[in-house]
């Protein structure tokens, strides 16, 4: 499911419904799906998929958003964990990959930033 340039980012848990966007540069692609029961894995098949044409502009605007929260130093404390929901975002450049789990929602200011806005240029809310 990860593009070798791009993001991935997901979330969902106990009480909420799963969800994924995948921003593929080499695809040119942003990828959405969502499914209707929660507790299932983000990573399976969803009930409702679409996939739309990245252009070069949205790409670089969502991969310098990504690249900021790749970069944006973590909390002096942990986040407390969460069971009924987490979240996750993936960059990846290449051979390099950052992954960053929320426990719960990311709250990092930039990495919650880039979340909003890439699920927004997939088309959700």
């Amino acid at each position: 499911l990860l593009p070798k340039n791009g993001i991935y980012v997901a979330g969902g848990g106990f009480v909420s419904t799963p969800w994924r966007v995948v921003v593929d540069l080499d695809q040119k692609t942003i990828y959405a799906g969502t499914a209707d029961t929660a507790n299932a894995p983000s990573f399976g098949p969803m009930d409702r998929e679409w996939k739309k044409e990245l252009s070069p502009r949205n790409g670089s605007h969502l991969m310098k958003l990504a690249q900021v929260a790749w970069t944006e130093p973590p909390p002096k404390t942990p986040p407390d964990a969460s069971v009924d929901y987490d979240e996750i975002l993936i960059v990846c450049e290449g051979d390099d990959t950052f992954f960053l789990q929320g426990y719960g929602p990311i709250l990092r200011p930039e990495a919650a930033k880039a979340i909003v806005e890439i699920r927004a240029a997939a088309g959700m809310q």
